[in-house]
């Protein structure tokens, strides 16, 4: 809505409709850019989750094996054993799990946020696109008729209606 009104306050004090236009497109370039700053943000936080889920799997296995390597001595019973193993699968568990939240985190949450900022962006300005025109339109004085159907080729075919009034 601000949009609107900015670009029609300046459509009234600017003269010439080139420079109305680059004003307009420039307005529309800053939003863009603003939008894929937020977008990259959690297309990246995408990227690093699975690293960071590696990074925790490359560490559990650390512990996994300096749990394991302990005493070299001989196994006297089998209640050393069972806690060594114990201590093994405990390594484990964590680089299996960190493996997991890694990619659960990427594909579950930030691709899909990513994709979604993407696609709001796209319509925002779809419509800006058309509220550009028309102000060009109505800054040139064009009869409203030939207005409708200039922006009526913003929509799909499929979606436009053939009004004869």
């Amino acid at each position: 809505m601000a949009f609107s009104k900015n670009g029609i306050e300046l459509a009234i004090n600017e003269r010439e409709s080139t420079r109305l236009r680059t004003f307009l497109n420039l307005e529309l370039n800053n939003i863009s850019s603003r939008h894929i700053a937020g977008q990259e943000l959690f297309l990246y936080m995408a990227s690093y989750a699975p690293a960071f889920g590696m990074l925790g799997t490359v560490l559990g296995l650390i512990v996994m094996m300096n749990n394991f390597s302990g005493g070299g001595g001989s196994v006297d019973s089998s209640g050393d054993v069972a806690e060594r193993f114990a201590e093994l699968l405990s390594g484990m568990g964590l680089a299996l799990i960190t493996t997991f939240y890694g990619v659960f985190f990427a594909n579950m949450i930030f691709l899909p946020v990513g994709g979604k900022l993407k696609r709001l962006s796209e319509n925002e300005m779809m419509i800006k696109s058309i509220v550009v025109e028309g102000i060009i339109s109505i800054h040139a004085r064009e009869h409203p008729i030939l207005i409708k159907e200039k922006l009526m080729t913003f929509v799909p075919s499929q979606f436009r209606y053939n009004n004869t009034d």
